[in-house]
Order: structure tokens, then sequence, then C-alpha cells
């Protein structure tokens, strides 16, 4: 007989680990992350059994390893909510920035970085560089639209990247934003890696 498969991807141990700042309750992550009690826990062992977290009565907090992880991470990407109403009326929108590209002319084509997000479970991508002003990546005409909101959730440079995943939930589009941050981002991907 085979166990049950398990419900959650590492996308969810990387949302867990990024809402546990400090101690916090297996029900308010549970809340936070939109998924069962039973599936955080199971994250929750995941990232204690990778010396990640440590659990006590007054709940769960990152370990010195998972504080040190979570600063590697955040130095890489910041996440925010992102109003899209002008563009994708009823879509809940989340941005990645993503800094310090090293070679944008050697990312993926926008289109494949897009089809990342809707695999993960996005409707779409966004996938926007920054010269001075947020731009759809790889137009030249891209200053139709205004990104002026999403670029003051971010302190940019000319070395960034935006990622813009929108879906009918934020937890949809936050799985298609970090899945689309981590194929555009090799520094991600090695991050990714020590996740077990």
């Amino acid at each position: 007989m085979v166990g049950n498969l398990p419900n959650f991807t590492k996308l969810d141990v990387l949302r867990c680990l990024f809402r546990i700042e400090k101690p916090v309750s297996r029900s308010a992550l549970s809340e936070s992350l939109e998924l069962g009690e039973g599936t955080v826990r199971s994250i929750l062992d995941i990232l204690k059994g990778s010396k990640l977290l440590i659990s006590d009565k007054k709940g769960h907090y990152l370990s010195q390893k998972g504080k040190e992880l979570l600063i590697e991470a955040n130095k890489k990407i910041k996440t925010s909510k992102a109003d899209l109403s002008s563009i994708f009326s009823r879509k809940k929108g989340i941005a990645v920035h993503i800094k310090h590209i090293k070679n944008k002319k050697s990312l993926r084509k926008a289109y494949e970085i897009r089809d990342t997000a809707v695999k993960a479970g996005a409707d779409g991508a966004l996938v926007l560089d920054y010269d001075g002003n947020l731009k759809l990546y790889e137009l030249e005409d891209a200053n139709q639209y205004d990104f002026k909101g999403i670029e003051a959730n971010f302190n940019l440079s000319k070395t960034d990247l935006v990622i813009v995943a929108y879906a009918d939930s934020y937890k949809l589009a936050e799985y298609g934003a970090l899945a689309a941050a981590i194929e555009a981002s090799s520094s991600l991907k090695r991050l990714m890696q020590k996740l077990k």
C-alpha cells in the first residue's frame, strides 16, 4: 500500500518560510497560506527536518540557519500584492521583485517565464524590466501601461526585474509569481535546492 501523496509543493515550503518572521501558530500559517492544518504540519516537519525551524509552546519560529536562509532569500526577492485592476479587472496580482539580475540578455524569453507562471497555477504573468521606469520586458514600445503603483512597492535598480502573476486568488498568483521568479533567477534556483 502506498502512503498519502503530499498535497503541497516546494513553492508552499518557500511561501511558509517567508511567513515565519516571528513565532507563529500552525493555524495562523494555515490561514495565511490557504492550506489545511495537516498540510501545514507536513511543511513544518520538512522545515524542522532541514533544521530551519524550531517549535515550542510559543509557536513556530526560524532557527539561526532558517533566519540566514530567509535573509539570503530577501536579498534576492521581495513580494507584494499588485493592483492590476486597470489591466485585468477582477484578477488578484502578486509581484515579485528579483534583485540584481547579472545578465538580463541571458534570461529566458518573457513568454517562457509567463508559461512557467501559468503551469504553477496563475492565469498569466507580466515580466517587467526597470530602466528608470517599469515597462514590459522585451518590448520597445512598452509604455502603454502605467506600472507606477507596482514600482512604488519596491526599491528598484536597473539590474532588477519584476514579475507580476495574476489569477482569481492571491494564492494562485503567488504560486505563479514565485515559480516564474525561480525560472528567471539562477540564484533563486540554488536557494530552492536548499529546501528539501
